[in-house]
């Protein structure tokens, strides 16, 4: 904020005007660009107020630590300053995996704070970090460093392998690219899983077909494939070594899985995502066999036979409804019995009545 001048031209900057003011005509020499300006005097220094009110630029920054969505940081107050009430920090990102846009982020503390972690940031990102003091409104320059997050765990999940072709111990595959915004694809690592019964596998016990066999585990890293390997088409049982995996034949049997994992690997650190559903592959260990034209015929007939039984049985219980209906009809058009002898009355006695005897009226007719 002060500018001191003495020993006729040497300046030094203060952030006050000193304590000891002496009278104005003690500082009696001209200055050397200037000579209508006094640059101190004997024992005196002239002092010029500038007028600035943003302090300077702190003196120094650091990064202290850094993790995959943190970095911390620390500054030393700056040199040149009237008033600080606080600092800004601003992180700008300059380089990520990320396919969506990010936004500077910024946060403001108070004048006693040199030492921050700034929090939600991308993996596996570059920024720029500033720092600037702060008097009320008026902002100072700031101090620039750059500073890079730990990559993180690939995301999203590696793709499903591609099946091509399989046939005895090997089977031809394509492998689609995978997508990790939180850091670099580095590798990418072809799992064989044998008869799981849909258990899956367990990360930590996963190793090479040699590992595999000598602790009878049923799945195995065949291959780990840079990503130019994934170009073309990739054979799984090739009997070759990639990046320290044996690609073994495979066996005879009919429950194989294979699935993919995504190696990220940056600055010494290396990250790594299988996929979290194995797809799962029949081996035809044998040439597909071609279908008998007899059997398709035989199929054929047998379904025709099945809807004619349907068809019949349909016939039959609406057959069967009409014959029921029309007894019922026949039933309500008939007439009602009736006795043309007469009804003999039975006595309690047990006896039977005797009958009258019947009159011939037609004889006595005539």
């Amino acid at each position: 904020k002060y500018a001191i001048i003495g020993n006729d031209s040497t300046c030094f900057c203060g952030n006050s005007p000193g304590t000891l003011q002496l009278d104005l005509p003690i500082c009696n020499t001209p200055c050397p660009k200037n000579e209508t300006q006094m640059c101190g005097g004997d024992n005196a220094a002239s002092v010029y107020d500038t007028a600035v009110t943003a302090p300077g630029p702190p003196s120094s920054i650091n990064v202290v630590n850094t993790t995959e969505t943190t970095v911390r940081v620390s500054w030393t107050s700056p040199q040149a300053y009237s008033v600080i009430t606080g600092y800004v920090i601003q992180a700008y990102i300059t380089q990520t995996y990320s396919d969506f846009t990010l936004i500077p982020l910024e946060w403001r503390v108070s004048n006693d704070t040199l030492v921050l972690a700034l929090p939600n940031l991308q993996p596996g990102s570059t920024y720029n970090v500033s720092v600037a003091a702060m008097n009320n409104d008026k902002e100072g320059p700031s101090v620039i460093v750059v500073a890079a997050t730990v990559i993180g765990t690939p995301y999203p999940n590696p793709p499903d392998i591609e099946i091509k072709e399989h046939r005895g111990d090997r089977m031809l595959v394509h492998i689609p690219e995978a997508k990790n915004i939180n850091g670099p694809v580095s590798m990418y690592r072809v799992v064989v899983s044998i008869e799981l019964y849909q258990q899956g596998f367990i990360i930590d016990n996963l190793g090479n077909f040699t590992y595999a066999e000598e602790h009878g585990l049923p799945y195995y890293i065949t291959a780990e494939l840079d990503p130019d390997d994934i170009e073309n088409d990739f054979i799984i049982g090739d009997r070759v070594t990639y990046n320290g995996f044996y690609n073994a034949p495979l066996p005879l049997t009919n429950d194989i899985e294979v699935s993919l994992g995504v190696v990220s690997e940056k600055n010494n650190v290396r990250k790594i995502k299988y996929a979290e559903s194995t797809k799962k592959i029949i081996l035809n260990i044998n040439e597909p066999e071609e279908v008998s034209p007899m059997v398709v015929a035989l199929g054929a007939a047998i379904a025709i036979g099945v809807v004619l039984l349907l068809i019949g049985i349909g016939l039959l219980i609406i057959l069967r409804k009409k014959i029921h209906l029309a007894r019922l009809q026949r039933g309500s058009q008939s007439m009602p019995l009736s006795l043309s002898e007469p009804c003999v009355e039975i006595e309690n006695t047990g006896f039977i009545q005797d009958e009258d005897e019947r009159v011939d009226y037609y004889s006595n007719l005539k």
